[in-house]
Order: C-alpha cells, then sequence, then structure tokens
C-alpha cells in the first residue's frame, strides 16, 4: 500500500472526554488538598490518591469513561485526549539551568501529579521510574533546560524527532501519561504522531522483510545517558525496525536509528519521509490530557514557529510512563521499591 492509501485509514485524533468546569473544579479541590509531596514521599502521596479515589471523589462519568478505556483496541485508536483536566494554576516559571531543582522548591501543590496518579489507579497501569532519570522521580518534565536543550530529550527547547520513549531499554512504557502546564500559542508546538500499523501499511512485502531484519541500530536516549544516571546501561542492541516485541512493534528514532547493511541503510529515509507523510498533530494546551499507548504508535516534538522565544523557554507537560503490569519487569526493580527501575 502506498503512504497515500494509508493516509486514507481516515485516523483522527480528537478529544474523547471533556470535564464539566463543576466536576474538575471538585476534583481539582479534593487533589489540592494532598499533603504528601509526591518527589520526597512518593508512597505516602499513592496512597492518598487511593484514599480520595475510594471517598467517592471521581465523578461516576469519568470513573466510566476510564473503565471502557480497558477494551480499547489500542493498534487502531493509539491517542487518547480528554480535555479540562484538574490541573496547577500560577506556577512560577522554572531556572533554565535547574528546572527540576527549581520545580522542588518553587512548587507547593501537586494536583496535576495527584491527577496522573488517580488515573493511573483507575485504569491500573502502574507508573514507574528509572534511577538515570531525574534521580527516580515518577512525575517527570517536558521542559527545557539550558545544557540539554539541543538533546533529544524531554528536556530540549525546540524539536524532538520522532520516537518512541525509551525503546531500547529493557523496561519499556506501555503508556505514556502528559498533563499539559503552560503553552503559548504564539508558538507553534506539536506533538506529533504516527500509527504503527500505517507505517506497515506504507511499505511493499521486501521492504517489511528487510525492516523485520536485526540490521539496524539506535542509541540509548539521551535523558539515560547525558543526564547523569547512576546506571552504565552498556551498548544498545542491533534491532529489526519492525517486529521484535509483536509482529506490529516499530522501534525507530528519527535521525538516529541507522543500518548497518547497504539495504539497512538506504531504506531508513524512506521510513522518516512516511512518518511525516502520516503524522498527526495535537496541540497539548494547559489542562488538556493526553494518553499514547508506547508499543502502537511513535510521536515528535515539531517546533512549527516561534512566536515567543522567552514562553517557549517555559513550555511544561508533566508526565508519568506506565506500564500495564508489574510482573514482568520485578527482576529489574531496586530492591525495597515496587515502581522504581534499576537502570
Amino acid at each position: 500500500m502506498t503512504v497515500e492509501a494509508a493516509i486514507g485509514a481516515n485516523w483522527t485524533i480528537a478529544p474523547e472526554f471533556v470535564f464539566t468546569d463543576a466536576e474538575r473544579e471538585a476534583l481539582e479541590s479534593s487533589l489540592d488538598a494532598l499533603t504528601a509531596n509526591p518527589y520526597r514521599l512518593y508512597d505516602a502521596h499513592r496512597f492518598q490518591v487511593g484514599r480520595l479515589i475510594a471517598e467517592g471523589a471521581v465523578p461516576e462519568r469519568f470513573r466510566a469513561y476510564v473503565d471502557s478505556l480497558a477494551t480499547r483496541d489500542r493498534t487502531a485508536e493509539p491517542v487518547v485526549v480528554l480535555k479540562n483536566v484538574p490541573y496547577d494554576r500560577d506556577v512560577p516559571v522554572f531556572d533554565f539551568d535547574q528546572p527540576v531543582r527549581s520545580k522542588y522548591e518553587l512548587k507547593k501543590t501537586f494536583v496535576a501529579e495527584g491527577f496522573l496518579a488517580l488515573f493511573a489507579q483507575l485504569a491500573n497501569t502502574p507508573a514507574i521510574g528509572y534511577v538515570n532519570v531525574n534521580d527516580g522521580d515518577v512525575f517527570q518534565d517536558i521542559y527545557p533546560q539550558r545544557h540539554l536543550q539541543e538533546s533529544q530529550s524531554q528536556k530540549a527547547l525546540k524539536q524532538i524527532h520522532f520516537h518512541k520513549d525509551l525503546a531500547n531499554h529493557f523496561v519499556r512504557p506501555d503508556q505514556v501519561y502528559m498533563v499539559g502546564m503552560r503553552s503559548n500559542p504564539v508558538n507553534e508546538v506539536y506533538t506529533s504522531f504516527v500509527r504503527n500499523i500505517d507505517v506497515i501499511a506504507s511499505f511493499t512485502e521486501e521492504e517489511l522483510t528487510l525492516l523485520r531484519s536485526s540490521e539496524f541500530y539506535t542509541p540509548f536516549d539521551d535523558l539515560s545517558t547525558m543526564g547523569g544516571g547512576r546506571v552504565q546501561l552498556g551498548e544498545a542492541d542491533m534491532h529489526p525496525i519492525i517486529g521484535g516485541r509483536g509482529p506490529e512493534d516499530l522501534r525507530f528514532f528519527e535521525n538516529r536509528t541507522v543500518g548497518v547493511t547497504e539495504a539497512a541503510k538506504a531504506i531508513v529515509p524512506k521510513v522518516a519521509e512516511t512518518l511525516h507523510a502520516l503524522k498527526r498533530r495535537v496541540f497539548i494546551e494547559p489542562g488538556d490530557f493526553v494518553i499514547t499507548y508506547n508499543n502502537h504508535t511513535i510521536h515528535a516534538k515539531e517546533v512549527v514557529n516561534v512566536g515567543d522565544p522567552e514562553a517557549l523557554q517555559s513550555r511544561w507537560i508533566i508526565k508519568t510512563v506506565n506500564v500495564d503490569d508489574m510482573a514482568p519487569h520485578e527482576a529489574h526493580l531496586v530492591p525495597g521499591t515496587d515502581h522504581l527501575i534499576n537502570g
């Protein structure tokens, strides 16, 4: 099938659930009352969120929607957008050199973190942290940092090419959950998505045979290797672009994945071209909640136009990475924890 035919699949990304103002305000008030700091007392924060759920703080309409996601066809619909979700208001701009440390000092409420934890519990998709990323914080920031502004990581200032989160890691997330915190529409910054199935449909059987061979190499992600990580990950392995963790798995990092044979080298540019031909863009506003099913889609951050460079420097999304089941990953947990990956 040609790229044009694949585009004809007519996949769109549109909001599926919108909190009413009354629903949001009530839940936001409950989350604003959380006292445990999730960066210092993660287990206590998670417990407090669970107690809110048990006490009936979650709107029934929202609970029913989250329950419906259990039977979702992630292959056909790998991106979810919700709007008007609870998040923290009037949070100061963080220091460009040390935004994470600045967040620890300046952020006194934990509404967005509480919403992410609440959603994870409702959906039964545990959040995980990595010792090499923000010293193991479960709640991470897509927020620029000066010394990583040119990197291909969540701390980049401008574009992040098409990729999956932690695709090379021995614990790859099943979901990425994101809450929009701050963005200025004068800056055209989009999160762009492509379905795996549309990529596969764009290649011939001969090309797919090559793409399913282990003739490709992608280095580990920048945040795991450049962010002062405590665990050395060694050398990434050779891999197929399609297949590996399932017949429709896609493992590719635009401008970083390379072929190691002449045929493999020749097909890599076509993969990148295909992704850009198929992409669907989402502008994440404050109060937007976006789910990416990480094994069924590939995504990028695209900076199309910058009208306010200072505002770009403070664009902010809080995210977690989550799994469907912790059991397969227990061997990689830091002893004494049930969520922290040793790597």
